[in-house]
């Protein structure tokens, strides 16, 4: 029998391709026999129906970034700005030729970089709406974006097995730094709260712990049985967390290179993660079609999100923990109200936005899988 192997970017167009026509099928379905009963799903946002690959909250939590597009290939991709107070679209960014796979707020939330399959990389003048650095970081899809948290930095990850470091001081911006070490195509990375470390993660089933000044890994973190599709540091900031194609998230202790403990409850692919600023809440997207928020001092999920259509590509927190933004490409975007399964650790939630904006979930019984501690 002929074996044949598929980057992770490649298995990710098919998967992708597959969902859509699935979602079809199933739509087709459903029309001809009664519609089951679901529970109350959130409002989209001012009816948004593209696809949203990646999502972020700005700094201020005012204003939701997403970026997406129609479809993988020869359509032009979106770049979207949303006010939270109204629940409408602020501004349309154009300019992308291909699907936005990344995005990300600067610190101070006056810039906006996007990125996706063509390799191109942008910067938004976010006050002003309009495009201020354009040009092409890598030859091959850029899968994720991070910047420093003095925003002097922007990391771009990308299917071309590298990490590129950029100089934002710099005008135009340049190339500082190259970091090399995966074998696989880089899927995600992210800065240490300090900026002192970067996390990655990769087709090759492994993340990496980077020193931003030098192009050698500190740290490889093995134990994934698949591609480590997210990555994120939690709870004091310094521990690593990676999701993985593998269904589980693992922490790591980051002077040992060694698993501390591992989440187990999705049954599908793990596509997204982001942390609130607790550091102890964690939300992880997956193609299960569902969200799961987990308590990191008891390693429980204690909420699920469900009744999508489809793979969920992006998941992040507002600021305040007090909201929870989801994207899709059948749902496209939705946008949470915190409940109390997963908010306590917050302050007292800001006045509710009107019902068109946003709507609150119905809540689940919390999830009973037990970590596999290490």
């Amino acid at each position: 029998m002929i074996q044949v192997s598929l980057s992770p970017a490649i298995r990710r167009v098919i998967l992708i391709v597959l969902a859509s026509s699935a979602v079809s099928a199933a739509r087709y379905a459903a029309a001809q026999q009664p519609a089951p009963a679901t529970p109350p799903a959130p409002a989209a946002i001012n009816t948004h129906s593209r696809w949203v690959t990646a999502l972020v909250f700005s700094p201020d939590g005012n204003t939701l970034a997403t970026s997406g597009g129609e479809s993988l290939l020869y359509r032009p991709g979106d770049v979207m700005l949303w006010d939270l107070a109204t629940g409408q679209q602020k501004a349309a960014l154009a300019g992308h030729g291909t699907i936005v796979w990344a995005v990300a707020f600067s610190p101070d939330g006056q810039t906006l970089a996007t990125a996706g399959y063509d390799g191109t990389l942008k910067l938004w003048d976010v006050p002003g709406a309009k495009e201020k650095a354009s040009w092409p970081a890598h030859k091959h899809w850029i899968m994720a974006v991070a910047f420093s948290p003095d925003g002097q930095t922007l990391a771009t990850a990308s299917e071309d097995t590298t990490i590129k470091l950029w100089n934002l001081a710099a005008v135009p911006p340049a190339e500082k730094l190259t970091l090399k070490g995966h074998t696989g195509a880089v899927t995600s990375v992210v800065f240490s709260a300090d900026g002192q470390q970067i996390l990655s993660g990769s087709g090759d089933k492994t993340a990496m712990l980077w020193n931003p000044a030098a192009p050698d890994p500190l740290k490889k973190l093995e134990g994934h049985s698949d591609t480590v599709s997210a990555v994120a540091f939690v709870l004091d900031g310094k521990t690593p967390a990676t999701g993985s194609y593998d269904r589980t998230v693992k922490l790591w202790n980051p002077a040992e290179g060694k698993e501390i403990a591992a989440l187990a409850g999705h049954h599908n692919w793990i596509s997204a993660m982001r942390v609130a600023a607790d550091g102890k809440t964690l939300a992880t997207a997956s193609h299960d079609r569902t969200v799961k928020v987990w308590n990191l001092d008891t390693k429980q999920a204690t909420f699920t999100l469900d009744g999508f259509k489809s793979t969920v590509w992006g998941v992040a927190f507002s600021p305040n923990g007090q909201m929870l933004a989801t994207g899709s490409h059948s749902d496209s975007l939705k946008v949470w109200k915190a409940v109390a399964a997963w908010a306590d650790a917050f302050p007292a939630p800001p006045p509710a936005a009107p019902a068109a904006a946003v709507e609150k979930p119905a809540e689940k019984p919390a999830e009973q899988a037990a970590p596999v501690a290490k």
